[in-house]
C-alpha cells in the first residue's frame, strides 16, 4: 500500500490563512509562497483542524495520539503545506473560471510522482502567449472568440488534450457529478504571468471595523483591512505516514475521509469552510 496520499482543500466561503500584520496597504494579507507570490496554506493549519474533527475522533485517544503526535512524541501524519491548484476568477461569460497555469501543473504532477503516486494529468500543452487561454471545447467562459478575466482581454484556444485533463482533475477533487460539470466547463490553463498577476489582484480585500461597547462608534486603531483567498479556490498538498510508521501505513492512511473543516481566522464570521478530500 501505498504511504501518501493527495489532499485536497476547496474553499466553500472565503479562507483567511494570515501570516500576521505588515507594513503594506492590507494591514493582515494572507500566506504567500516566497518564489511565486501566490497564496498558500500551512500544512500545520490542516492538521490541527483534522485532528478535532468529529470524523476521526471516533478512531479513540490512543490512535489519535499516534496519528497527530504528542508533546514528546512526533506524529506519524505529516501533512505538507497546501499549493495553490486553481485560483477562481470574475469572469464575463459563465460568472467565473478555475484558473491554473503550467508551472502550478508542472509542479503538481512533479511532487505527486516524488511522493510515488499517480498524477490525474499528464504534462499539458503551454499557451502560445501571455494573451492566449486554453479552454476545454465544451466551456462557458468563452463568447466570440473572446475571454474576460477580471480586467483581462485573453484569445480563447480549445484543445482535447485540455478538456480530458480537466475531466480528470474534476474526478480527482469532486464527489458531485455537477460539481464535476461546472469544473470541466470552467477550467481554464493561463500563462504563468497571467495567473500570477490574477493571484495578486483576485483576492478579497475587506475593511474590518471594531465599536466601542458603549459609544457604538469605531475605536481608535478599530479599523482594519484584511486579505482572504476566494470561494472556490483549490488547493492541494500531500499527507505521508513517517519513516518510522511506514509499515503500518493503512492503519493510519484509511480512516482519513472527506469531511468539512474551519481553517484560518474569523470562524465566527463564516471565513475559512473548506471540505477537505483525500485521494490516492
Amino acid at each position: 500500500m501505498a504511504s501518501a496520499r493527495i489532499v485536497y482543500l476547496h474553499a466553500l466561503t472565503p479562507v483567511h490563512s494570515g501570516t500576521g500584520q505588515t507594513v503594506a496597504v492590507i494591514d493582515l494579507p494572507v500566506a504567500r509562497e516566497k518564489i511565486t507570490g501566490w497564496p498558500i496554506i500551512p500544512g500545520s493549519s490542516l492538521k490541527g483542524v483534522l485532528r478535532d474533527t468529529p470524523d476521526l475522533s471516533g478512531q479513540g485517544d490512543a490512535w489519535i495520539a499516534e496519528a497527530f503526535g504528542e508533546e514528546d512524541q512526533a506524529g506519524a501524519l505529516c501533512f505538507g503545506d497546501q499549493h495553490l491548484l486553481c485560483f477562481p476568477v470574475r469572469s464575463f461569460y459563465g460568472t467565473f473560471a478555475y484558473t491554473t497555469c503550467p508551472l502550478a501543473l508542472r509542479r503538481f504532477v512533479r511532487d505527486l510522482q516524488a511522493l510515488g503516486l499517480t498524477p490525474p494529468i499528464d504534462t499539458l500543452p503551454a499557451p502560445e502567449n501571455e494573451l492566449t487561454a486554453l479552454l476545454p471545447a465544451n466551456n462557458q467562459i468563452a463568447r466570440n472568440g473572446k475571454v474576460y478575466f477580471e480586467d483581462l482581454e485573453l484569445t480563447p484556444k480549445t484543445d482535447s488534450a485540455i478538456g480530458k485533463a480537466a475531466d480528470a482533475l474534476a474526478k480527482s477533487i469532486f464527489d458531485d457529478p455537477g460539481e464535476r460539470d461546472d469544473f470541466v466547463q470552467r477550467f481554464a490553463i493561463l500563462s504563468d504571468t497571467a495567473f500570477g498577476y490574477l493571484c495578486e489582484i483576485g483576492t478579497e480585500v475587506v475593511a474590518r471595523v471594531r465599536l466601542g461597547d458603549d459609544s457604538k462608534t469605531v475605536e481608535q486603531g478599530g479599523l482594519w483591512y484584511e486579505e482572504a483567498v476566494p470561494a472556490e479556490t483549490i488547493f492541494w498538498g500531500p499527507v505521508t505516514v513517517a519513516d518510522h510508521r511506514r509499515t503500518k501505513a493503512a492503519r493510519y492512511l484509511e480512516p482519513l475521509t472527506s469531511t468539512v473543516v474551519q481553517i484560518g481566522g474569523n470562524a465566527t464570521v463564516g471565513r475559512g469552510l473548506c471540505r477537505v478530500r483525500f485521494a490516492q
